[in-house]
Formats: C-alpha cells, sequence, structure tokens
C-alpha cells in the first residue's frame, strides 16, 4: 500500500517499474529531488506568490506604459519641430501666417490636468499647421 506522495510504507519496497520513471536517451538524466515543474506550475499559487507575481507583472505594464508614452511624445514633438523647421524655412504670405497663428492661439489646453485629450488638440493643431504649409 502506497502512502499519498507515492512511496511505499515504511519497511516495504516498491514493486519493479513503479518508481520514478527517467527519461532515456543519452544525457536525458531527470534531476534527482527537484519538484516537478508541470505539476508546481499547475497547482493554484499561493496568496503570497500571486501577490508578488501581481506586483511584477504591474512594475513591467509601468515600464511598457513609459516607454510607449516616451515615443508617444518623441513623435509628437518631431511633428511640431518640422511645423518650426518649415516656418523658418520658407516665405510664407502674410495671410497664411496669421491663419496659422489663429490656428495655434485657439488651442485650449490645461497642462497640469494631464489629459490625453489636450494632447490629442495638439496634434491636431500641428497636423493643420502642416497642411497649411502644404506638406
Amino acid at each position: 500500500m502506497a502512502t499519498a506522495k507515492g512511496k511505499p510504507p515504511a519497511g516495504k519496497t516498491a514493486p519493479a517499474g513503479s518508481g520514478p520513471k527517467t527519461p532515456a536517451g543519452p544525457g536525458a538524466t531527470a534531476p534527482a529531488g527537484k519538484k516537478n515543474v508541470a505539476a508546481a506550475l499547475a497547482r493554484k499559487p499561493s496568496r503570497q506568490v500571486a501577490k508578488d507575481m501581481l506586483v511584477l507583472e504591474l512594475r513591467r505594464l509601468r515600464a511598457v506604459f513609459s516607454e510607449i508614452a516616451e515615443r508617444y511624445v518623441a513623435g509628437a514633438e518631431g511633428e511640431i519641430a518640422a511645423v518650426i523647421e518649415a516656418v523658418e524655412g520658407k516665405s510664407l504670405p502674410a495671410a497664411r501666417v496669421e491663419k496659422m497663428l489663429e490656428i495655434v492661439r485657439d488651442l485650449s489646453v490645461k497642462p497640469r490636468k494631464g489629459r490625453r485629450k489636450d494632447l490629442a488638440r495638439i496634434e491636431t493643431v500641428a497636423a493643420s499647421l502642416r497642411k497649411q504649409l502644404g506638406e
């Protein structure tokens, strides 16, 4: 009669072939005393392990968010820089300059609130200015 862990009771030996199986083939030895990884992964993690996993995933999410935000900001700033270079490099009619000034001055944002819609408004202004420049 075997115990719950698959070991024979004390003083008895397990029947031949009923012990842990080792993989066949050269260099394919099973590590002695190590837990079965598949069985460990199949079990529901403890509360502390789950909490630690959540913290790790949240840190990863934060890093991904920061990377995306940096790239987004760099793209938007690049768009504005391109407009600045185009305005500095071209001779523009006064009417077009006035129209572009009006577009920029009509922009209403609240930087302290850090809203996505303000970023979208700035992008829209940059796109309008590029359109005015004919680019």
